[in-house]
């Protein structure tokens, strides 16, 4: 009788609290992940998934850090945000 056993892998849940390193960090991960041919396809599209709210998340992050970034002037001093 044969026993037929599934391979999970584990992915890092990333909360929008992570760091932008953290986050590229995960999704480096990922990428080297789906790089595998062995990999079967649903474990594919649930890493992709998770990717793609990865990139969406950094890419909110490096909008705040433009926004931060583009208050502070060139003589140094903080201009507030216009909302």
């Amino acid at each position: 009788m044969m026993t037929k056993t599934t391979k999970t892998t584990k992915t890092t849940a990333v909360t929008s609290q992570a760091s932008l390193e953290e986050q590229m960090e995960t999704l480096s991960g990922i990428v080297e992940k789906l790089e595998n041919p062995a990999v079967p396809l649903e474990e594919s599209l649930a890493l992709y998934e998770q990717g793609m709210q990865l990139v969406s998340m950094a890419g909110k992050s490096l909008d705040i850090a433009e926004q931060r970034v583009a208050l502070v002037s060139e003589s140094g001093e903080v201009r507030e945000l216009d909302s």
